[in-house]
């Protein structure tokens, strides 16, 4: 039942949307809300590309900690987006749970009409100043 509620309240959050400006961080969100160590092997692929679940075992407890990557980030404080054709990069700056300055780059694609992650980058900063402003797939910034 709090699956249904979750879904349906993204997609009228999604079609009140009047821009894209947002959509992929739409579906962060709803990634971020609906999957959990519970239920990541049944919805990995709701959220992941084909291509990164590739040869994977979400079963196995390293590969589904890895798709909980969520989990280092315990505060969002702003993240950028871009769309070009079936390809997107968001990112998201924020902190981890000891307030340190954390990083999620993300490149989207656009698999059979529903916009997945298909890489991750997880970047730790010494501090805020270094938070990308423009949004980054992972590769494109600077270690």
């Amino acid at each position: 039942m709090k699956f249904i509620f979750l879904l349906l309240t993204a997609l009228i959050y999604s079609c009140a949307s009047n821009s894209n400006n947002d959509l992929l961080h739409i579906k962060y969100t709803y990634y971020e809300k609906s999957i959990n160590k519970s239920n990541v092997s049944q919805l990995s692929s709701d959220f992941f590309s084909r291509q990164l679940l590739s040869g994977l075992n979400v079963n196995d407890r390293e590969v589904s900690e890895q798709l909980l990557f969520k989990s280092y980030m315990s505060k969002q404080l702003e993240s950028f987006e871009s769309i070009k054709g079936n390809l997107g990069c968001l990112t998201i700056n924020g902190l981890d749970n000891k307030q340190a300055p954390i990083s999620f780059n993300i490149r989207y694609i656009n698999e059979n009409e529903n916009w997945v992650i298909d890489e991750i980058g997880v970047l730790f900063v010494d501090t805020q100043a270094e938070f990308s402003k423009l949004p980054k797939c992972p590769g494109e910034y600077q270690n």
